[in-house]
């Protein structure tokens, strides 16, 4: 008897894991996040494809690699440069999302002369005075007087943005989702929606109740008065939350909305934060 009582707790509690797996898999705003970062990731690799750089300083030479296999160039320079991650600084926006580093700065004296895959670097080098090489890369540099200008197609990158396509990441530098925040985009588009659609019903809404709480002249003056600021308040942040809700923030204001069940009457305005879960 107690080896069948444990055996249908065990199969009771498999399928209430099954269950909340089957409605996590149907929860319409984790669809919709996992769809959010899905195309951003798409964007980030792609954007991976083309790197550049530039620099200053007194040099003179160039370089044309197709992959370190195949390099063909010379140049000798002392210069400052920074390579960056594509030709779009507004874009450079992922990179900071994905905590990865913008800019990265070189510094230094360094010649160097390469013929297909051998290279000779002067001994006189600075150590990471150059931009960056890597093995699977086609670059071109080219150092004109006091400009140093470097572009990079990394072949490697679009291998990682046609494996993305189907789920797979070779680079591993897709973002992930946080374990810790729970993101709402679907709730907080409708919360907004709903702020910016009804948030005038807070003026009569307030007058009855600071009528019934305090009087009638209360009620035509400060609940008026309430109203009008509850129902900017409202108007404001539903603008807010439907243009930034990709977010998926928690409530800004509470209660959430105008009208719902087991409403507290105690109404305040929140920073933007992420749902936790602990």
């Amino acid at each position: 008897m107690t080896f069948r009582c444990l055996v249908a707790a065990v199969c009771f509690t498999s399928l209430a894991a099954l269950a909340q797996d089957y409605n996590e898999q149907l929860d319409i705003n984790s669809m919709f996040v996992k769809g959010e970062l899905y195309i951003w990731n798409r964007i980030s690799d792609f954007f991976d494809i083309l790197r550049c750089g530039i620099g200053g300083g007194p040099g003179i030479g160039a370089e044309v690699a197709l992959t370190e296999y195949a390099q063909l160039g010379a140049y000798t320079a002392n210069v400052k440069g920074v390579d960056f991650p594509h030709f779009i600084p507004p874009l450079w926006l992922i990179q900071f999302y994905e905590k990865e580093p913008i800019l990265n700065t070189h510094e230094g004296r360094y010649a160097t002369v390469a013929y297909g895959p051998e290279r000779k670097v002067s001994s006189e080098s600075d150590d990471g005075a150059h931009f960056p090489r890597d093995p699977w890369d086609f670059r071109i540099q080219l150092h004109v007087a006091l400009i140093h200008a470097y572009v990079s197609f990394k072949g490697a990158e679009i291998g990682d943005l046609i494996a993305g396509f189907v789920g797979w990441d070779p680079s591993d530098d897709d973002i992930k989702l946080d374990p810790i925040a729970v993101r709402r985009p679907v709730d907080q588009f409708g919360r907004g929606l709903s702020n910016v659609l009804f948030g005038v019903f807070e003026v009569p809404a307030n007058i009855l109740r600071v009528t019934e709480a305090e009087g009638d002249l209360p009620g035509v003056t400060k609940g008026v008065g309430l109203g009008l600021w509850r129902f900017l308040c409202r108007e404001a942040v539903g603008v807010i939350e439907v243009v930034t809700f990709p977010f998926g923030w928690e409530p800004i204001i509470a209660p959430e909305y105008i009208w719902q069940k087991n409403q507290d009457s105690t109404w305040r305005v929140y920073r933007p934060s992420f749902h936790k879960r602990y």
